[in-house]
């Protein structure tokens, strides 16, 4: 068992100081990723993908799809291009972008 430090009684004193400091980095990343799943973010990139109309059958199915879950908003957003970002909002809501105009 390791020397009690100085100014202090217990040995190892300095374990709860490590687990706080290592803890830091994980509670940076989680408040990122909870900003980039936040349904403002997700519907902000949703607005900006080419192609989209705002208040189209396919854009208010679109914004009830993400705003239902995080689940979806993370499966929509692991898609890099625009494209497939599409194509998955087109199969988990079953409206194509340009139906029903």
């Amino acid at each position: 068992m390791p020397a009690p430090r100085e100014g202090t009684s217990r040995p190892g004193g300095s374990k709860r100081k490590r687990k706080e400091f290592d803890q830091e980095p994980y509670v940076l990343r989680n408040a990122i990723l909870d900003l980039k799943f936040r349904v403002h973010s997700v519907l902000e990139i949703l607005n900006e993908l080419p192609g989209i109309i705002k208040w189209s059958p396919f854009h208010i199915a679109a914004v009830n799809h993400l705003k239902a879950v995080e689940e979806n908003r993370m499966a929509f957003m692991s898609f890099s291009s625009d494209d497939d970002k599409i194509s998955y909002l087109e199969n988990m809501i079953g409206v194509k972008i340009y139906e029903g105009l």
